[in-house]
Order: structure tokens, then C-alpha cells, then sequence
């Protein structure tokens, strides 16, 4: 089969890859639509191609929707069926897992290879689709983009009319917006790309884009959150500057949910930050299968996601939109790995 390849240094291509073989209590799926991940940038601009412990190439992708090709010895999915994918695989037996919530079990194993025409995960990690619903649309609401916004603003219970900044707009931003957007609330997005400025306001309606480059992000957004900043803010981009700042410009008694990536440290200071400041901070990580059901939920009610693709593209056009995608110059990028 033919998928793409991270070679090393900002380069992929498109070639033949083993199509994956079908183990017991795994389902076979055909891919149709595969998403563009942040979390991906780091494995493209990696000096090293990413492979795995056998020399072969590690395929990339984990936000997919597809159709099941050979459901094995499942009782619950059926050839045919439109599915997405949990790319979290829990033990089953711990506490977390029993409650539905696998991104929290401590023997947690990571599924991916979406960026290709077939894979073969576990059933577990199969979460089946309406019928009606296209695939492009299933990839957004089945996938980090709305799924990780989702989580987080449910954790805020926010209310019509709030105002909230959002502090990154790729991918996890953009579906943030549409999702705050939904909700009624007044968004305020910060973000250095300046296309991504751009699209967040002309195409997902953002009300307030400002730019963190330019020297003057908290004048310019305590002028517009009364001169004391943002009662709520979302962190979406994972940078270290922007988490810190994040604390640092949030009103006294305020909240900040993090929901951007990150594993490398900055300074924190306990007193200064959140202490003094008596700020609630809170973290919002992947999403469940209970989580996707509330989501198609909000999509029949009327939640637009589409406006978040910015970029369609066979199989063939991905090395292309994956550089534009990492320099910035997209918004959310599918593939279409059959054609």
C-alpha cells in the first residue's frame, strides 16, 4: 500500500509501505479521510526519518474516519460500517479504563499509521459512525480538533455571551473558535502566523485576532477584556512563552485550561502566577468515546465544523501540504489517501 513517509529534516514522500496485517481482535479499515496533526511537526523536522525498531518506516497520522473492511471477530462493528478511531489503547482492567477514560491508564499504548490506505487496530480503539455523516466531517469531530475543545469547554461550562481567549489558532484553535463560536461566546484569538490570523477571522469568525509577535499583546488585550485581562483563557498552542503568558496576563480569580502540548519546561513560579493570583487552572487531555457521541450531538444541533478545513488533497499532494502545513500556511489539512 502507499503512505506517507517522515525521512528526516523537514522531507516525506509518498511510498510503498507493508499493508498491515489484521491480528486477532483488531479490525481492518480502509482509510478515507486522514487529518494533519500539530503534534506531527515535531517528528517532520526531526533530523532522523522516523522509523521503527525493525528499520521500517514509523507511518504518521492519528486522526482518521474510514470504512471497515474486515471486522474480524467483532460483534459490534460489520463490514462496511463508517468508523473513526481512539488512537489511546488502554490495559482494559484499571480504573480509568472501566470509566471510559483510556488517555489516563498508566499502561497506555499508542495506535497511528493514518496517513496511509489501511491500517488494523484494536477493536477498542474503533469507535463506530453515523452513516450519514461524510467522512471529511467525521474526521473533525472523531479527532483532536474538536474532540480536545470539546473536553475543555465542558469542563468550563461556559455561558452564552462569555468572553474568552484563545491562545494559539492551529488546529486545536480552530476547532476551540468553532466550537466557542457555537456556544455564543465572544472569542479573542492571539496567534503569529499571520495566514492563521487571517483565516481564524475571516473563515471561523473569531471577533478579536491579535498578533503575540508584535510587542504589545497585553496592552492590546487588556483593552479589550476591561482593562484587566481575560476572565478565561485557553492555551492551544503548546509554546512554553505562550503557557507562561498565558498565566501571567489571566485576570485574578480567572481560569486557564492548557490543552496545547508541551514537554519542556519554563519558569513557573507557584506565588507569582497562581497563588496570588488564586487562578484555576485546568487541563484538558484527548477525548473518549462518550465524548464523540455528545459531539455529533452538537454537530446535528448545528456546529460547523467545515470551515476548519482549509486543505483537501490525495495522497499524492500531502509531502506539499504537509510543508505548508508546518510553516503555518493552512488550517486544518485532510488527506484522501484513495485517491
Amino acid at each position: 500500500m502507499k503512505a506517507v513517509r517522515y525521512l528526516g529534516g523537514k522531507k516525506s514522500d509518498i511510498g510503498e509501505v507493508p499493508t498491515p496485517v489484521r491480528k486477532e481482535g483488531e479490525i481492518f479499515i480502509k482509510v478515507m479521510s486522514s487529518a494533519l496533526c500539530g503534534s506531527e511537526n515535531s517528528s517532520y523536522r526531526a533530523p532522523e526519518g522516523a522509523y521503527d525498531s525493525q528499520g521500517g518506516y514509523r507511518l504518521a497520522g492519528h486522526e482518521m474516519s474510514g470504512e471497515v473492511v474486515d471486522p474480524g471477530e467483532s460483534s459490534v462493528l460489520s463490514k462496511g460500517d463508517k468508523v473513526v478511531v481512539q488512537i489511546m489503547n488502554g490495559c482494559g482492567k484499571c480504573y480509568y479504563c472501566k470509566q471510559g477514560t483510556m488517555q489516563f491508564c498508566t499502561d497506555l499504548n499508542y495506535v497511528g499509521g493514518t496517513h496511509a490506505q489501511y491500517v488494523s487496530f484494536p477493536e477498542n480503539c474503533v469507535i463506530k459512525a453515523p452513516g450519514d455523516i461524510g467522512y471529511d466531517m467525521l474526521v473533525l469531530l472523531g479527532g483532536d480538533t474538536v474532540g480536545v475543545a470539546f473536553r475543555a469547554t465542558k469542563q468550563l461550562n461556559l455561558p452564552k455571551g462569555q468572553t474568552v481567549y484563545v491562545s494559539g489558532a492551529g488546529p486545536i484553535g480552530l476547532g476551540m473558535v468553532a466550537l466557542l463560536k457555537h456556544l455564543g461566546c465572544r472569542v479573542i484569538v492571539s496567534e503569529p502566523s499571520a495566514y492563521r490570523r487571517d483565516y481564524v477571522q475571516k473563515v471561523c469568525k473569531a471577533d478579536i485576532v491579535l498578533d503575540p509577535a508584535g510587542g504589545k499583546l497585553k496592552d492590546e488585550l487588556f483593552a479589550v477584556t476591561d482593562g484587566i485581562g481575560p476572565e478565561i483563557t485557553i492555551e492551544c498552542s503548546g509554546n512554553p512563552g505562550a503557557q507562561l503568558g498565558a498565566l501571567e496576563l489571566t485576570r485574578c480569580k480567572g481560569t486557564v485550561m492548557f490543552c496545547g502540548e508541551n514537554y519542556s519546561p519554563f519558569e513557573l513560579v507557584l506565588s507569582n502566577h497562581i497563588i496570588h493570583k488564586e487562578l484555576n487552572v485546568k487541563g484538558a487531555f484527548y477525548f473518549t468515546a462518550s465524548d464523540f457521541t455528545e459531539i455529533v450531538k452538537l454537530y446535528r444541533e448545528g456546529l460547523d465544523v467545515s470551515p476548519l478545513i482549509s486543505h483537501k488533497v490525495p495522497l499524492a499532494k500531502a509531502p506539499e501540504a504537509l510543508a505548508d502545513f508546518v510553516a503555518g500556511k493552512t488550517g486544518k489539512v485532510i488527506i484522501h489517501p484513495q485517491e
